[in-house]
């Protein structure tokens, strides 16, 4: 080997042993070198693993590049110095290691930790696994050590980290309440990290403090309390929501605390890593590490601190969740304790039920709760084998339960039927453990009865709900329906009231007309003239019906004695092409109802099922009796309670739901113009509900048509009369002429009135308010008798009247309207009451019949 063969190749290092001043070291020349030596500079310079060589009593060391970046800093000025100079900081440890390779005793270590190594310049943890080989010269003497050695820090650092993570985990899975989480993850990064103080502080919602609510201090003082995060540097704070940690080797130094230092001196600090959680777009929280004196902090140290921060933010959502969650179960059993108290009570009072078995199903011990609560003694619980006390149904399922138990040594829960003393079965909750030794295992038994009652209550509860949910909709949609009715009822009742002032001032007129001289022609028109105001007439007092704004007198009616006598009069409105047909209940109640109107009522639902026969058909009468229960289904039906039942049924063409829908609103109707007014069944529904009841229809295309009518039964039949009443004289009393008042607002209607009052003998006084008629009163001693019209603006007629008699006590008053308030007038009889359009006939008699019956009182007075 030529004097530099074995320095040849090495990379950098064999380029500097190359250029190397061996002469001036101990070793000399290579040229010098002895074989040993030079064989051991040309393994090490081939190798890529990091070797050194210490030769000679000065232990002078060469070594390659894969051993450089060991040196750190020491490179390169390390080659050629002795050992104890290269590694003077380490020397208490390495020395004794490479005494013993001097001394010819080979060294291997996987793992040597040097804590103050100083590479870099500054003191840092290192880990190494090596072996010291002595190597001999010629003589056989130890001349050297060769050392080949692997840097093992990272590995370490990441084992350490794993392990201390796992324990870590481990640990917060035990802990629920938020302040220990915070309070256990701190104190175990501390003491990872030899740290003097680290914590968990949480940011407001506007990012201005932070809140620390436990820390873990080694000689510096607790951070605990609420901080602005401002005082630290606007700089920081900014790197903290932009999701970098901050790591400051040394605040006084550090260019971005220069304006900070006062805040950082105040809370004892010199460096710090402080990792932040940003989360939804926020910087919602920091883990902080802090050291009382400069420090430089690693990359796997700020990994470390950031991965416990992940944890406990994790840790402190699920504590917090399960905290919710046993909030939210707290509040739903003390609802249910709240609905359940006296079942709660004696559920408190009772007692598990304690039991030691074996597998073969005996029974060894059992507490007093068994005969407490299922009623049977103690004797005959220890000597009946457990499956006789458990449900048929529930045997094998428990068999089962106990054999994968013994099997896998794990407790089971199992819910079973266990029967009591009665024969009944009551629902128990079990916990089954096994005893240790194999052949036995320990219950407890919870009795669950009441439970398992309380969720078929809930079940129902539920179903009830439905049904009170479905039914509230049908309500709500029949209100409406009613609302609607009720609405174009008021409207027509008011067409109705205007519509009759109209009407009596063109028959009046119509009557005072006819007394003057005039030839047959003019006779005639004015006759034609009255006939059209008397349909009028008839369609308001249908349109009051409806309105259920009529006068009725209901009496006790037979409806079998009425449909009788009306047959002949609804066969010859029928026609030859349809047939009628009847059917009575033979046992038929009294029914409350005015005869007259509901003789109305069946000729008009005849007429309508005659007018749905186009080419004829049958229509049938029936009546019967109806005892309801249900609530109605529609608006148009009635409520609960005993009717009697006339039905009204043609074969005809039937109604749609639609046309159905809309059949008892006034104006509506399938006929042709001119053909019907569409006020029908709006009077039928009107009267009937009126008189306390109701209708219902059955109906369907092609499928004709029933109406029901339904009306109340009558408490009593209808008495008979014992004399007829005389027809009332049309002439006021003969002995003097009477003075009436007529009040009206409408001046139309009361010319017409006075006019007819002075054709029939009467002195008319004319006012046209409640207030102008009360003057009267006070300065008109003459007057006998108030009409007044019921309707009208500011003081209606009623009102006139009670101050009228407060005035006149006596004073005979008769009311004139359109329509009328009943409600207002129930306590007035139907003799005092006059309908527009005003009919002479009916005037009269009434007015005399009030002027005689006020000279009766009179004189009884």
């Amino acid at each position: 080997m030529s004097t530099f063969e074995f320095l040849e190749g090495g990379g950098e290092m064999g380029a500097r042993m190359r250029a190397f001043d061996w002469a001036a070291t101990p070793l000399g020349p290579p040229a010098g070198w002895p074989q040993p030596l030079r064989t051991l500079v040309t393994v090490l310079l081939g190798s890529g693993q990091p070797m050194f060589i210490a030769w000679g009593a000065d232990r002078t060391m060469l070594y390659n590049d894969g051993y450089a970046p060991l040196l750190g800093g020491k490179h390169p000025a390390a080659l050629g110095c002795p050992f104890a100079e290269v590694w003077a900081d380490i020397i208490d440890v390495v020395s004794p290691i490479m005494d013993r390779a001097y001394a010819g005793v080979p060294t291997y270590m996987d793992d040597i930790e040097f804590l103050m190594l100083d590479r870099h310049g500054y003191p840092e943890e290192t880990h190494f696994a090596f072996s010291y080989t002595p190597v001999r010269d010629e003589s056989g003497r130890v001349a050297g050590t060769f050392c080949a050695c692997t840097e093992t820090t990272e590995q370490v650092f990441a084992e350490r980290r794993l392990l201390f993570l796992f324990e870590l985990g481990e640990r917060l899975r035990m802990v629920t309440d938020p302040g220990e989480i915070m309070g256990v993850a701190a104190e175990a990064l501390g003491r990872y990290l030899h740290a003097g103080r680290v914590g968990y502080a949480e940011i407001d919602s506007r990012g201005e403090f932070a809140r620390v609510e436990h820390d873990w201090i080694d000689g510096m003082a607790s951070m605990v309390g609420r901080w602005r995060l401002s005082d630290y540097g606007p700089e920081l704070f900014e790197e903290l929501r932009s999701g970098r940690a901050l790591r400051l080797q040394d605040v006084l130094t550090d260019p971005r605390t220069a304006d900070a230092g006062g805040s950082f001196g105040a809370i004892g600090m010199r460096s710090g890593v402080t990792v932040p959680l940003i989360k939804d777009g926020r910087l919602a929280a920091v883990f902080f590490v802090h050291a009382a004196a400069p420090r430089r902090w690693r990359d796997d140290e700020e990994d470390v601190a950031r991965d416990v921060a992940e944890r406990t933010w994790e840790a402190l959502g699920r504590a917090r969740a399960e905290a919710s969650l046993r909030e939210v179960n707290d509040r739903l059993e003390r609802q249910i304790e709240a609905r359940t108290a006296e079942r709660d009570r004696l559920w408190q009072l009772s007692e598990d039920l304690l039991v030691l078995a074996t597998y073969d199903g005996r029974l060894l011990r059992v507490s007093p709760s068994w005969s407490r609560l299922l009623g049977h003694p103690e004797a005959s619980l220890l000597s009946t084998p457990y499956s006789d006390l458990i449900h048929p149904d529930d045997v094998e399922r428990l068999t089962s339960r106990l054999g994968e138990m013994q099997r896998t040594g794990r407790p089971v829960r199992i819910e079973d039927r266990v029967r009591t003393a009665d024969g009944t079965y009551r629902w128990t909750a079990w916990t089954l453990s096994p005893d240790p030794g194999g052949t036995l295992f320990y219950g407890v038994g919870r009795d669950v009865q009441e439970e398992k009652m309380a969720l078929e209550e809930l079940a129902a509860a539920n179903r009830q709900l439905v049904l009170q949910i479905e039914e509230r909709e049908r309500v709500e949609a029949t209100l409406r329906q009613m609302q609607r009715l009720e609405a174009v009822g008021q409207l027509t009742s008011g067409v109705a009231h205007d519509f009759n002032n109209l009407l009596t001032v063109i028959l009046g007129s119509i009557t005072f007309l006819k007394r003057a001289p005039m030839d047959s022609g003019q006779h005639r028109r004015l006759d034609m003239m009255r006939d059209a105001a008397e349909r009028g007439a008839k369609l308001t007092a249908q349109l009051l019906a409806f309105s259920r704004n009529q006068r009725l007198e209901p009496k006790s009616v037979d409806l079998n004695e009425t449909v009788t006598t009306m047959r002949d009069l609804i066969q010859s409105s029928m026609g030859g092409t349809v047939r009628l047909e009847t059917g009575f209940e033979p046992d038929l109640w009294y029914a409350l109802v005015d005869p007259t109107q509901i003789e109305l009522v069946i000729l008009n639902l005849a007429i309508n099922g005659r007018d749905a026969m186009e080419a004829g058909g049958s229509l049938t009468i029936q009546t019967r009796n109806v005892t309801l229960t249900a609530p109605p289904a529609r608006p148009e039906e009635p409520p609960p309670g005993e009717y009697v039942v006339v039905s009204v049924t043609d074969s005809g063409t039937g109604m749609s739901e639609d046309v159905l829908s809309k059949a008892f609103e006034p104006f509506f109707t399938t006929k042709e113009v001119g053909k019907g007014s569409g006020l029908g069944l709006s009077q039928v529904l009107g009267f009937a509900q009126q008189s306390g009841g109701g209708v219902r229809v059955r109906t369907g295309p092609e499928h004709g048509t029933t109406v029901e009518v339904y009306l109340p039964r009558a408490s009593a039949p209808a008495q008979p009369l014992e004399h007829a009443v005389p027809a009332a004289d049309s002439t006021p009393p003969a002995e003097r002429k009477y003075t009436v008042l007529l009040v009206d607002d409408d001046s139309g209607v009361r010319e017409v009135a006075a006019f007819i009052l002075e054709e029939l003998g009467y002195a008319v006084i004319e006012a046209r308010s409640g207030g102008a008629a009360l003057e009267l009163l006070e300065g008109e001693p003459s007057i006998d008798i108030l009409l007044v019209d019921f309707a009208m603006p500011g003081m209606n007629g009623a009102e006139l009247a009670r101050e009228a008699r407060l005035k006149r006590p006596g004073l005979p008053v008769v009311f004139v309207t359109g329509y009328a308030d009943f409600s207002a007038l129930k306590d007035v009889e139907h003799e005092r009451i006059v309908q527009k359009p005003l009919q002479d006939e009916e005037l009269s008699a009434k007015l005399r019949a009030a002027l005689e019956d006020s000279g009766q009182r009179a004189s009884a007075g």
